[in-house]
């Protein structure tokens, strides 16, 4: 397995806008509709966003591209909430509809980082390459460009429902230390736990 940084590429924003979409539980589809891979991609395409290709990571396996890891330190964060709405070209009265809605979730993603953190946007694997410790090789990525950057926590949001996801980080040492409200949006509902993790110093 290899670590490639991401790049500006279309091939590449392919596969980050299909992976967005497994570490999000859909939650795309749901904000952006039928449109959510062609934002997701065009995100990634672009330098200045939290969804950009500069941070994002690779993994590899041969030439295949087994799963990514998307993450940022708290200097590197940018809001979201209206960068989506913007990306999402909605007329004006349900962009405001959805806003007031999931205003408040979307600024819970990634948003009251202490100074030292290290954000770990999104973490995703296709399902081939799931139970062979590729999740725990870019937890230890993740940590490494934390480490890299003076980063003393990791932090990282999770559905609350995806018991699967909250037992791999439990198990790599992460603890709850904040929750979202609940949103509802196209009949589902949404809810997020803060994780998070002391960075290791270097031994």
């Amino acid at each position: 397995m290899e670590l490639i940084a991401g790049q500006p590429v279309r091939e590449q924003a392919v596969h980050f806008a299909k992976l967005a979409e497994i570490a999000s539980d859909d939650f795309f589809s749901v904000l952006f509709g039928s449109r959510a891979n062609a934002v997701l991609e065009a995100m990634f395409l672009l330098p200045r966003n939290d969804n950009s290709h500069k941070h994002t990571t690779f993994l590899l396996d041969d030439e295949a591209i087994a799963g990514m890891l998307q993450a940022y330190s708290a200097r590197e964060a940018r809001a979201r909430a209206w960068l989506y709405l913007r990306f999402a070209r909605w007329q004006a009265l349900r962009a405001l509809a959805v806003a007031l809605r999931v205003s408040s979730l979307l600024d819970f993603v990634g948003g009251n980082l202490a100074p030292n953190d290290f954000y770990i946007a999104m973490l995703a694997l296709y399902p081939a390459y799931r139970g062979r410790g590729c999740g725990k090789r870019l937890l230890q990525e993740a940590e490494d460009l934390a480490r890299a950057r003076g980063c003393t926590r990791l932090t990282l949001d999770v559905e609350a429902g995806n018991e699967v996801a909250r037992g791999v980080y439990a198990a790599a040492g992460f603890q709850q230390i904040d929750a979202s409200d609940e949103v509802r949006l196209g009949g589902e509902a949404f809810r997020l736990l803060r994780l998070a993790k002391p960075v290791e110093p270097s031994g």
